[in-house]
């Protein structure tokens, strides 16, 4: 597969291998920076499928950088240091793949498939839970709604929750609507 990447490095030469390496991987090199700023920057403008990031640049180190973007984009970091504080700093800032200088072109495609593939496993495990949440949230409304319905008429759960789909349907409303109208309307 190939992908749209912006790089990020504060050495010029790296960059221009770099960027050679992935261009023979069939990959885009949409923009390249040479610090953080400037790596954000190009970010946020042209929202590239990957970002790969030097850990220590000016300006804004790597790891500050993808700890801003790393939710929206799979982010991979280089680095020629290794150290257990650096590792423990880009886990912490949600980067999916790390890669210690000097790399070859054969550890980048790795890289890239690994970063995306995680970074879509953790997208669409928190869609799911924003869903999960949602989903509770109007359960809680709808319940709120049934127990007021109940109390002011006498009726039972089931005939309190038939009541709240019918106006649904009735009003051609989502039974969230609806539950939010009773509680404003009987609530306290």
């Amino acid at each position: 597969m190939s992908y749209r990447i912006i790089i990020a490095d504060d050495e010029s030469l790296m960059r221009a291998d770099l960027k050679e390496m992935l261009e023979e991987l069939g990959h885009t090199v949409v923009g390249d920076a040479s610090n953080g700023k400037d790596a954000l920057r190009l970010v946020e403008t042209h929202r590239p499928d990957i970002v790969i990031l030097d850990i220590k640049m000016p300006q804004m180190d790597g790891i500050e950088v993808a700890s801003r973007i790393s939710k929206q984009f799979p982010v991979i970091i280089l680095t020629a240091f290794s150290d257990k504080q650096l590792v423990e700093r880009a886990r912490n800032a949600g980067i999916m793949a790390y890669l210690t200088k000097p790399f070859r072109e054969e550890d980048l495609s790795p890289s890239i498939e690994l970063a995306v593939s995680q970074f879509l496993e953790l997208t669409k495990l928190a869609d799911r839970v924003t869903s999960l949440k949602e989903k509770l949230e109007i359960r809680k409304l709808v319940d709120r709604a049934k127990g007021l319905l109940m109390q002011k008429d006498g009726s039972s759960e089931a005939e309190a929750y038939r009541k709240l789909q019918k106006i649904s349907m009735d009003k051609n409303k989502p039974i969230q609507s609806v539950a939010e109208a009773i509680i404003l309307m009987y609530g306290d």
